[in-house]
């Protein structure tokens, strides 16, 4: 399973509310749009597994891709081919178990911090992807986020104020991690 996630310069991960928060500054409005075709460009036709409280800032599940709740009371569900819809899970481990018939590249944690800080702790993660955003800082930002220092970079990309760094989890099992950073 991979991470994928961007912060801006200080680990700036998401308002109190959860919204990213460089989505409200206007003059970022072109690098929101790439961010975006970023994280889309990498997640779909993939399967991505999101916390309960991500899942509340969705208004529509993400088109195209597998979307997984985690939920720590749901009842555990058969993956089937439904189509956009949200599939509900207790675990990490037990939505991880139902994608089996999943390349471990084709699994992508998106949130948010309570969901990625158990599962780089579990060691799940064997990627991240992990989009930094230089720029002023974002003094409204609530909830902030790092990488492990188990991870190490592999690829990196640089686009205007964007840089798209891939790593590597040096302790992984799997260590299946494979490059993705082309250019969108």
């Amino acid at each position: 399973m991979n991470a994928i996630y961007a912060a801006g310069l200080n680990g700036e991960f998401a308002l109190e509310n959860g919204t990213l928060p460089w989505k409200k500054v206007p003059e970022l409005q072109k690098e929101c749009k790439e961010d975006m075709a970023f994280f889309k460009q990498m997640t779909l036709k993939k399967a991505v597994i999101m916390g309960f409280n991500t899942f509340k800032t969705l208004p529509f599940p993400l088109k195209d891709r597998l979307n997984i709740v985690i939920k720590r009371n749901a009842v555990p569900q058969k993956i089937e081919n439904t189509g956009n819809e949200f599939m509900f899970f207790s675990s990490i481990e037990e939505a991880l178990n139902a994608l089996n018939f999943f390349c471990p590249d084709d699994i992508f944690l998106i949130g948010g911090k309570k969901l990625f800080a158990e599962a780089f702790r579990k060691n799940l993660v064997d990627g991240i992807i992990y989009e930094t955003v230089f720029c002023k800082n974002f003094p409204n930002a609530k909830i902030f986020i790092n990488r492990p220092q188990k991870f190490s970079l592999i690829n990196s990309r640089k686009s205007g104020i964007l840089v798209f760094n891939q790593y590597r989890n040096l302790e992984a099992p799997k260590a299946q991690f494979q490059s993705g950073l082309q250019n969108p």
